[in-house]
């Protein structure tokens, strides 16, 4: 009974891992981490730009005489600075993706076979994953 609930275990488990590991390929990395960086720039181009024209509400409003102007324009500009820090992990975020996609590789790697006084060679697919240590 105990054997049966094992390998019940180990089934569902190594079910679970397959599952898993059909979505992480190369494309699916390299394809993330051009999203996260568009979205970064998007952040920090905007972000820029909210700051750049919340500086200038503010500073036309604030020797102006006009405060409520000018607070608007204070509000603006920090929440451009928001934008632009929070640009700052997408980019990481990015980067981190892309050093995953490039340890990924799938090539044909020969395997030297031999027989009868014959030497011969033949290509089996392999997957490979290099970590750095």
């Amino acid at each position: 009974m105990k054997t049966i609930r094992l390998l019940l275990t180990l089934l569902l488990v190594s079910s679970i891992l397959v599952g898993q590991t059909k979505e992480f390929s190369k494309d699916y990395f390299l394809q993330k981490s051009k999203k996260q960086k568009t979205t970064a720039w998007i952040l920090l181009g905007g972000g820029t730009a909210m700051f750049v024209g919340g500086a200038a509400l503010f500073d036309a409003n604030f020797y102006g005489g006009s405060n409520s102007g000018a607070d608007i324009g204070g509000f603006i500009m920090l929440a451009g600075i928001i934008a632009d820090g929070a640009s700052i992990p997408y980019f990481i975020s990015a980067g981190k993706n892309k050093r995953t996609a490039m340890s990924f590789t799938f090539d044909y790697k020969p395997i030297y076979l031999s027989s009868d006084n014959l030497a011969a060679t033949q290509a089996y697919p392999t997957l490979s994953l290099k970590i750095k240590i």
